[in-house]
This record gives structure tokens, C-alpha cells and sequence, in this order.
């Protein structure tokens, strides 16, 4: 990655933290972190009003606008580590979570 492109990642590491930038950039967390803990800190001029970071985090969900109806996702997740979502349609009201639940957890 080009050396401007690691200053901003730091930059951002120093404002959001080193794991939050490191996984939305796809970079390596111990290489930004070196790099973070050897980087002095931001300068900050003296009544200088902060501007836009250069980072701006979008979702699908924000571009394609509002769903016309959302899904229910359950996910059970049993002490022995086992996992299962369930995706209940909009169309399926009135669904019974705790009994769901109970009926997943067994007797």
C-alpha cells in the first residue's frame, strides 16, 4: 500500500481505533497498530473548527433506500458452540420468539 494511503490509515486508526480501521480496510491489525504506536499524534491547530475525516462508511441498505417490508433473523447460538439463523418472512407475523426458542433449545 503507498505510503500516503498507510498515513491516513493511521490517522484514522488514531481517531476510531487500530481493530475498527483495520478490518474496514482490509489491512493487517498488528502492522497498523506498529505503525499507529510509532506515529506521533495528530496536531490539532489551536481553534481550527475539524473537518471531514476522508473516511465516510455507506451501506447497501443507505443507497437502495428503505425495504418495503424487513425480515426477522433469529440466530440460536447453543453452548457448544453450534449456530442457526432463521430468516422469517415479513409476511409471517406474530411469530413466537420465546417458543421458538424454547422448541430449538429442546427438552
Amino acid at each position: 500500500m503507498p505510503e500516503a494511503l498507510w498515513r491516513e490509515a493511521v490517522s484514522a486508526a488514531q481517531r476510531y481505533g487500530v481493530s475498527h480501521v483495520a478490518r474496514a480496510l482490509g489491512v493487517g491489525h498488528a502492522g497498523l497498530k506498529a505503525r499507529t504506536s510509532a506515529a506521533h499524534p495528530p496536531k490539532r491547530q489551536a481553534g481550527a473548527a475539524s473537518g471531514p475525516d476522508g473516511f465516510l462508511e455507506v451501506s447497501a441498505a443507505q443507497l437502495l433506500g428503505p425495504a418495503p417490508a424487513a425480515n426477522l433473523v433469529i440466530e440460536y447460538v447453543a453452548r457448544e458452540g453450534n449456530r442457526l439463523t432463521l430468516t422469517v418472512p415479513a409476511s409471517c407475523q406474530g411469530v413466537d420468539v420465546p417458543a421458538l426458542v424454547a422448541a430449538l433449545r429442546g427438552p
